[in-house]
C-alpha cells in the first residue's frame, strides 16, 4: 500500500461573510416599537440597540412608563420631574442619542395620525407589539372591553402600519431627486407584527384577544401583497411572530397551579423568554428575503 501524504495550508482566511458575522446586524437602521415600555416590546428595543440601530423610538400611552423604559435601556437617562405636565398624544421626546419616546395610545391613533406619520419618516423597521388582554368568557365580557382590546391590538397596528407606509412613500418622493426612480432601494423597510398562539389555537377566556391577534396575521399577509403591488419603488416586507406563553407581565397573574399546568402542556416544559422573541425580531428585520414569514415561538405547543 502506498500512502500519499499531502501538505495542507493552515494559513486559512475566512471569507468576508464569516468575518462580518460578529458585526451589529442592524447598523444604520431606525426602528419604532409600539408597546415598548415592557415585556416583548421592551426586550426587542433592547436587542435592536445591541444590534447597532441608529435610533429606537418607543411608543406608549404613559410618558412615565416610557421614561422608566428609557432608563432601563440607558442608565444615563434622567426622567423628567414627575410633577411636570403630561405630554399630549403625538409628542416626540428625545431621551438620548439613540432613544426617543413617542407618547400616544395606539388605540386612539386616529386622533394623532399626523404626528405618528411624522415620527415614522426616518423609520426602517416598525414593530407592532402593543397589546392588552382580558380573562373572561365571552358572555361575561363587557362590550367596552372587547372594543378596547380590538382597538389596541388590531386597529392600532393597522393605523400604525398605514402611517408607516405613507411615511415610506413620502420619504421616497423626497429622495427621488437624488436616486434613480427605476431602481429599488438596496434595503427594504420592514413591519413585524407580534401576534399570539391564540390566533391559531383555540382557548378559553380570551376570545376578543384571540380575534385581534388573528387579525394581525391577516394584516401581515395583505400588506405583503399590497405593498408589492401598489408601492412603486418602495420595498416593504411584512412579517409576524407568533409567541406562545412568554414570561411577561401579561401572564404575571397566573396562579401557581395554572402556571404548572400550562408548562406541563408545552413540549419544552417551560415558558419562553422575551429575549428569545427578540432574537426572532432581529432575524425578520435583517433578512431581506423574509416576507410574509410567520415564526412560531411556542416551545412546540402548537403541535399538541
Amino acid at each position: 500500500m502506498i500512502l500519499h501524504l499531502h501538505t495542507f495550508n493552515f494559513d486559512f482566511k475566512p471569507p468576508n461573510s464569516i468575518l462580518t458575522m460578529s458585526l451589529p446586524r442592524l447598523s444604520g437602521r431606525t426602528c419604532m416599537v409600539t408597546g415598548g415600555t415592557s415585556g416583548i416590546g421592551l426586550s426587542i428595543a433592547e436587542r435592536f440597540l445591541r444590534e447597532g440601530v441608529t435610533r429606537v423610538i418607543l411608543v406608549g400611552r404613559s410618558s412615565a412608563r416610557l421614561a422608566n423604559a428609557a432608563t432601563k435601556l440607558d442608565s444615563s437617562f434622567s426622567p423628567a420631574d414627575p410633577s411636570s405636565p403630561s405630554h399630549a398624544p403625538g409628542t416626540l421626546i428625545p431621551a438620548s442619542d439613540k432613544i426617543s419616546l413617542l407618547v400616544g395610545d395606539v388605540s386612539t391613533a386616529s386622533t394623532w395620525l399626523r404626528d405618528l406619520e411624522k415620527a415614522l419618516q426616518p423609520v426602517d423597521v416598525l414593530v407592532n407589539a402593543a397589546g392588552i388582554s382580558g380573562a373572561n368568557i365571552l358572555p361575561r365580557t363587557e362590550p367596552a372591553e372587547i372594543s378596547q382590546i380590538l382597538r389596541t391590538n388590531l386597529e392600532g397596528a393597522v393605523l400604525t402600519s398605514r402611517a408607516f407606509l405613507r411615511a415610506a412613500i413620502r420619504s421616497r418622493m423626497r429622495n427621488s431627486n437624488s436616486t434613480s426612480t427605476t431602481t429599488p432601494p438596496a434595503r427594504s423597510k420592514c413591519i413585524i407584527n407580534v401576534s399570539s398562539l391564540l390566533a391559531v389555537k383555540g382557548g378559553t377566556g380570551a376570545v376578543a384577544y384571540a380575534a385581534s391577534k388573528a387579525g394581525l396575521l391577516g394584516l401581515t399577509r395583505s400588506v405583503t401583497v399590497e405593498a408589492a403591488a401598489s408601492l412603486r419603488d418602495v420595498l416593504v416586507r411584512s412579517n409576524a411572530i407568533v409567541p406562545g406563553y412568554i414570561e411577561t407581565p401579561m401572564i404575571a397573574d397566573f396562579s401557581e397551579g395554572e402556571t404548572a399546568r400550562l408548562k406541563e402542556s408545552i413540549p419544552l416544559r417551560r415558558f419562553g423568554r422575551p429575549a428569545e422573541v427578540a432574537d426572532a425580531a432581529v432575524f425578520l428585520a435583517e433578512n431581506e428575503y423574509a416576507n410574509n414569514c410567520v415564526l412560531n415561538l411556542d416551545g412546540g405547543l402548537s403541535a399538541v
